[in-house]
């Protein structure tokens, strides 16, 4: 159950594009993946009742992680709905048979009771940006395991630092040694790991009918803040972020009264490629998600393609462009896309020097 730094915590969304992403992904890479699965708020609308939801949120998922180590939930999002929420979500992951740590928090009260109430792979404590800044993390953390009798080494630690895509990489390497230097005891975690998320919180910064490009943040930080320095830190982090997603997700957009661009999100070993069209009320995206793909595969942006031999997500881009059915819509996107980012990340680190 224990991991190194030459492993990958993707944060992800339990949606269905991000639970079929990690289906297609390549089987070889899943050893060296432990999914971080968070659980999407429950919208009243879409869900009038906690069963209901959680029964869209499984249905698949335990099919989707498998054949990786382990995963680990969190149901922070649901904590509106009071701890017994939390409960049944850690109860359905039980009784379909996978092999999950629960996740909890210093600041948390809906989910602490039933995230020890089902740790028997683990407990994983997850420490928020608000929670270091606030003061007095290492007094907070030793107090959290004293008040729960827990020990350090049966504890997977995440420092969250967040959505950084305000900062450049020097500015995330900053906070990172900053946050840090607050927590006690590197070595003794079951695991270590530093997570943040630099993707923007939306397209808005690309032009209708363009590209852009917006810095991997995270990564560089980790990379050449963390990683170059491994010799000289007590213990290397393992890398997460949130992939191709801003924490904040897509639940509060209403397609009523927002508009929504058709865009592709790729990602590039230091940047994310970003293609934008324009408004799918103006053209749907059955038409538009596969002249997109084709701009990446065929035209003025095939530079940056990586080919169908790289994954799955790869292959069906060229498919897209190719004309294949079924791939011009924006979950169909979401997927490919995550199957890219997850494989480019560990392209990455295969790329590095270890030890």
């Amino acid at each position: 159950m224990n991991f190194g730094p030459n492993h990958y915590v993707p944060v992800l969304k339990v949606k269905r594009g991000e639970k079929a992403s990690l289906r297609a992904l390549a089987t070889p890479l899943h050893s060296r993946i432990t999914p971080l699965l968070e659980i999407v708020e429950r919208k009243e609308d879409k869900a009038p009742t906690v069963n209901g939801h959680l029964d869209n949120i499984f249905k698949e998922l335990a099919d989707s992680v498998q054949t990786y180590p382990r995963c680990f939930l969190d149901a922070r999002e649901i904590a509106p709905d009071g701890p017994i929420a939390a409960n049944e979500a850690f109860q359905r992951a039980t009784d379909a048979g996978m092999v999950f740590t629960p996740v909890t928090g210093l600041s948390r009260t809906a989910d602490v009771a039933a995230a020890m109430a089902f740790s028997t792979h683990g407990l994983a404590l997850r420490l928020t940006r608000d929670e270091f800044e606030k003061g007095g993390l290492t007094a907070a953390i030793h107090q959290f395991l004293a008040s729960h009798d827990l020990l350090a080494e049966r504890v997977d630690l995440i420092i969250d630092l967040g959505a950084v895509d305000a900062l450049i990489s020097p500015g995330v390497m900053s906070l990172t040694d900053l946050f840090l230097s607050d927590v006690p005891d590197h070595a003794r975690w079951r695991t270590l790991t530093v997570s943040a998320c630099a993707f923007p919180p939306s397209m808005g910064g690309v032009d209708r009918h363009s590209h852009s490009f917006a810095e991997r943040s995270e990564w560089v930080s980790w990379r050449d803040g963390l990683h170059a320095r491994r010799m000289r830190l007590v213990r290397l982090p393992t890398f997460s972020d949130c992939g191709i997603q801003h924490p904040k997700g897509v639940e509060n957009f209403n397609p009523l009264t927002m508009q929504v661009s058709a865009a592709l999100r790729y990602t590039l070993p230091d940047e994310w490629l970003l293609i934008k069209g324009e408004s799918t009320r103006r053209s749907p995206p059955s038409i538009q998600f596969p002249a997109l793909a084709a701009q990446l595969v065929y035209g003025h942006l095939r530079g940056h393609f990586l080919g169908p031999g790289h994954c799955q997500g790869c292959f069906s881009i060229k498919d897209a462009a190719d004309g294949v059915p079924k791939l011009g819509s924006a979950e169909a996107w979401r997927r490919l896309g995550t199957i890219h980012h997850m494989a480019s990340v560990m392209d990455g680190l295969e790329a590095l020097s270890w030890p």
